[in-house]
């Protein structure tokens, strides 16, 4: 798949990896290329990408670890502001990974994306979603749903979400960003038009009479015996009956093939039995696509030879080949200081013939896998939205499905809360304006200039304002406080402003904002206070609290910040800390250990460093060190703030680390 071969949809979605760090929901239908699309990307791009996915099986196909085991989750649901148990080499993961991928999202819950947002902002103190990690959300949500496993679980999500249908796209955190959605439309698996349209009529729980009819026709057609035929059943019982029948049938000698599993692999995670038991004539299918080729993953065939040390099994086009046992891997992340990159940890291993009996499996077990010849068997029913779909979208053709009986209207369940999120798919507008934004600030995010991305992202908000596109404006507001710490550099920058006359919260907002930082300050309270009088918010109660202080009211703003402490609580606000520093150091309460708590969370930030450095010089204090230290004589002389930042980074990281070292172990 190279660039030039891409479609429109998979190079937007390519460009939003590549060039931005906006997170974002890939989707398409089963066969439609996401899998080979992430592969692809993860080649190419230069970022360090982690992937996780809600089980093991899917996240050892993957090639990543569970959501679970690496933010220490429990299976359980969470309660809102969860937050995982992360150790110092998770931490140190996190701290420096790009792009976080969540596959097989469609059976994630919404708790657990929250508590994926509370954990990663905890992690970077920040209050921005998803801690300022790039997340990029795969599934089709019109497959396999997420489940809630006991009646805790149910209690739980009800009381946070008022839903007994826990999406990953009713996740809380998604109210404070926009999620672009991207839908691959090209299926390569099946290329019958026909069929195309009843598979998508039933995605979408569309009962087509007509398109059943045409299904249900597959009931007058022989099964055939004498071919290769899989039988997806609904339930493991039913698959499990017909495949130790299948077998005992068989009158051959049985071969039984342990699995070697070292370390720390878990062998519910592994994608085929650690105990294989074949004999010759036996069905298989493959569980593994082979580099050469000759097979993919759900490939049928038939054992031809077997013994003791090896097994050959033919396939349908009638090549024989000696199988070889593969390996598994069970992954951590692990970050390599000296190269700065991520590195891949193997924990365990799992060695097995990438084979498994195949006259039966379930619907559950065959999501992506793709079948020349499929018995669907439906003699149990369907049970669960999706269930359907996934099941005849297995199949690459309709002349290779076999129905045991015919398939009812009521078999035909989607969900209509999906539906109406599909109806944001492929919103052009949307897709473009993330685009657009993403692309004009990651360049100064990479080289972690918040100063600049905050004034990037009100002015692009300004703009917003002055097309008549107030939702997308607020969006930016919301971005530029997530990012920002401080906004010294912005102050008094805006001319020309196009004040809004509706009496709204959204409003409001926007006019304090643009208030603020136009020298304004009596307005932006004006507009502050509008808001405060109905919803009370941190970003709202900020602007106010700037106002005052710039208006030289500081022990009026000294009362607005403990509001304001009251509401971030525990959470870790740069901004909020900075602004409180600068007012406290003016009205004789101590500033300099929370600006120096700005830089030890932040020390890539040298804006804080300079005001630290202008407030100790204010209160004549200076930095305190036993040793000679060219940076500590600088500090304490008269060099200018922009001199002296100079000199910082000229330094090697060594020099700096000592220097920051000093600048965190000093008594205020």
């Amino acid at each position: 798949m190279n660039t030039i071969e891409m479609t429109s949809k998979q190079q937007q979605a390519y460009d939003l990896i590549a060039k931005t760090n906006t997170s974002f929901f890939l989707t398409g239908k089963a066969g439609s290329g996401k899998t080979s699309f992430l592969k692809k990307v993860q080649e190419e791009v230069n970022k360090n990408f982690i992937i996780l996915a809600p089980t093991g099986v899917a996240a050892i196909i993957a090639g990543g670890e569970t959501i679970h085991s690496f933010f220490g989750f429990p299976m359980e649901a969470m309660p809102i502001l969860s937050v995982g148990r992360i150790s110092q080499e998770r931490y140190s993961v996190l701290q420096n990974v790009n792009t976080i991928i969540i596959d097989e999202v469609s059976m994630v819950r919404c708790d657990l994306i929250d508590a994926i947002d509370a954990t990663l902002r905890s992690c970077m103190h920040t209050t921005a979603p998803f801690g300022g990690k790039q997340m990029v959300f795969v599934g089709d949500l019109f497959q396999l749903e997420p489940i809630l496993a006991s009646a805790t679980d149910k209690e739980i999500i009800k009381e946070d979400y008022n839903t007994d249908k826990p999406f990953f796209f009713k996740a809380i955190v998604f109210n404070r960003l926009q999620l672009p959605s991207i839908e691959f439309n090209k299926v390569y698996r099946q290329d019958d038009e026909t069929f195309l349209r009843i598979l998508n009529n039933i995605r979408n729980g569309n009962v087509d009479y007509n398109g059943l009819e045409i299904l249900n026709q597959r009931t007058k057609v022989g099964i055939p015996e004498d071919e290769m035929v899989i039988t997806l059943a609904s339930i493991n019982k039913a698959a499990n009956q017909i495949n130790s029948s299948k077998l005992d049938a068989i009158l051959e000698e049985t071969f039984s093939f342990e699995a070697t599993i070292l370390k720390n692999f878990k062998k519910d995670k592994a994608p085929v039995e650690d105990v294989l038991t074949l004999k010759k004539g036996a069905q298989v299918m493959f569980c593994r696509n082979d580099p050469a080729r000759r097979w993919v993953n759900g490939s049928i065939g038939v054992v031809s030879k077997i013994n003791k040390e090896s097994i050959h099994v033919t396939l349908k086009d009638g090549n024989e080949y000696k199988i070889e046992p593969v390996t598994w891997e069970s992954n951590s992340y692990k970050y390599d200081k000296s190269n700065r990159k991520l590195e891949k940890t193997v924990n365990g291993s799992f060695t097995q013939y990438p084979l498994k009996l195949a006259w039966a499996i379930t619907i559950h077990k065959s999501q992506g896998m793709t079948f020349d010849k499929m018995i669907l068997d439906l003699s149990r029913g369907i049970f669960s939205d999706g269930q359907l779909y996934v099941a005849l979208s297995r199949v690459k053709t309709l002349n290779g499905l076999y129905l045991t009986r015919p398939i009812q209207p009521n078999y035909v369940r989607g969900s209509k809360e999906v539906q109406r999120f599909a109806n944001q798919f492929n919103n052009e507008a949307l897709i473009q304006n993330e685009l657009e934004k993403g692309k004009q600030i990651f360049k100064f995010l990479s080289e972690h200039d918040y100063d600049s991305v905050a004034l990037e992202l009100l002015n692009m908000s300004l703009n917003k304002v002055r097309e008549g596109k107030i939702k997308e404006a607020i969006y930016l507001i919301g971005d530029m406080f997530n990012i920002m710490i401080s906004d010294e550099h912005m102050l008094n920058i805006l001319t020309d402003i196009p004040y809004l006359k509706e009496d709204c919260i959204t409003c409001n907002m926007l006019n304090a904002v643009f208030s603020l930082y136009s020298g304004n300050y009596n307005d932006g309270i004006k507009y502050a206070d509008r808001i405060i009088s109905i919803h009370q918010s941190k970003e709202i109660i900020y602007v106010k609290a700037r106002c005052l202080a710039l208006l030289g009211k500081y022990q009026d703003a000294d009362v607005i910040h403990i509001q304001l402490g009251d509401i971030i609580g525990k959470d870790v606000d740069l901004k909020v800390y900075y602004a409180i520093a600068v007012v406290n150091e003016a009205i004789g309460d101590p500033g300099l250990g929370i600006m120096q708590t700005v830089f030890k969370v932040q020390p890539k930030y040298l804006t804080s460093l300079k005001t630290l450095r202008k407030l100790m010089k204010d209160k004549k204090i200076n930095l305190f060190y036993n040793n000679t230290n060219e940076l500590v004589d600088l500090f304490n002389s008269d060099v200018s703030k922009n001199g002296f930042i100079e000199a910082y980074i000229k330094k090697d990281d060594k020099e700096k680390k000592e220097f920051n070292k000093i600048v965190l172990n000093q008594a205020f």
